[in-house]
């Protein structure tokens, strides 16, 4: 992709952001948790589990605000991840599945057909609160039947999280079930920020910067954000650690991770990748955590962005 898109393609990448930000109702019944039920203690410290058993979040839907650890045990059978979408104030998660999911849903279906004008009628009804949203992290994608943990700073107010992962029919997951909101109190934990054994640094202007090997080993990793900018798809960079079987999927991986095409981004994942988790977008001069189990092989850490290798967004390293 030049550097320079005309303005129907730019529109085009917009809306197909905007649709995977979205989600219908999720037919189940909403449990009645409480701050009381927040967090589990898991070897001494305050984790908050978040689970998908097919296409959903169970999750307490009250948190209280400040360092938050969340472990993301993913026991389907499709890659996920979750993002915090930070609400505008007075906005509830009943306005985005009001307001904000007809159009979508109808711009998706048709630019899935092809129909770029039809979709973009759709996006002129876009609730103005939109723009407002912000984003607060999250746990990066995870491959089927395995588990990842990341540790985000959460300020108080109103989320919603999702995936946006798309089936093979390239409706995203969060169509299907996978959309809640989360309530984030005035009241702050007492849990401190992380202490990292390696530092991770993220820049839209100079790439990602970490080591070039690294031993195997548990380790928690520091991201910092040293920047942040929208891309053609409307959303930031953030970080995703995947594990190759082979170095030739990498273009294989930079061509699915992009999800400014209405084609990619569909499970199931091309073989031979596998996804361990990582830190979703955070605001410039933000850091988040994660842990990572890496075994002997090859791994890249790379952003879900429109074209991450070719704006050098990704970073390949070997672990002996």
């Amino acid at each position: 992709m030049s550097s320079v898109l005309n303005f129907k393609y730019v529109n085009l990448y917009v809306a197909i952001l905007f649709v995977s930000l979205i989600s219908c109702k999720n037919e189940g019944k909403e449990s009645k948790q409480t701050l009381a039920s927040v967090v589990s203690i898991e070897n001494k410290r305050n984790v908050v589990e978040v689970t998908t058993n097919i296409m959903d979040f169970e999750i307490p839907t009250q948190l209280q605000s400040g360092w938050t650890t969340f472990k993301y045990n993913n026991k389907s059978g499709e890659t996920h991840f979750f993002i915090f979408e930070k609400m505008p104030k007075g906005i509830t998660i009943e306005n985005y599945k009001n307001e904000l999911v007809p159009p979508f849903k109808a711009a998706f279906t048709y630019l899935n057909e092809n129909k770029i004008e039809e979709a973009m009628k759709e996006f002129e009804k876009i609730p103005s609160w939109w723009k407002d949203v912000k984003l607060g992290g999250g746990v990066g994608l995870i491959a089927p039947r395995s588990s990842a943990e990341t540790t985000v700073y959460l300020k108080p107010g109103t989320y919603v999280m999702e995936c946006y992962v798309r089936m093979p029919n390239g409706m995203p997951h969060a169509f299907y079930g996978m959309l809640k909101e989360i309530v984030v109190s005035e009241v702050a934990n007492e849990n401190k920020e992380p202490k990292s054994d390696f530092d991770i640094h993220l820049s839209s202007k100079k790439g990602i910067n970490f080591l070039d090997s690294i031993k195997a080993g548990e380790y928690q990793m520091a991201v910092t954000f040293e920047d942040q900018k929208l891309y053609e798809t409307l959303l930031g960079h953030d970080i995703n650690l995947v594990k190759l079987d082979d170095m030739k999927l990498l273009d294989s991986l930079g061509t699915w991770i992009d999800a400014s095409n209405i084609k990619a981004f569909k499970t199931p994942v091309p073989k031979g990748l596998t996804f361990l988790g990582g830190v979703e977008d955070l605001e410039a001069g933000e850091t988040g955590y994660f842990k990572a189990k890496l075994e002997k092989g090859n791994y890249v850490l790379i952003s879900e962005i429109p074209k991450a290798l070719e704006r050098n967004m990704y970073k390949v390293f070997k672990v002996y």
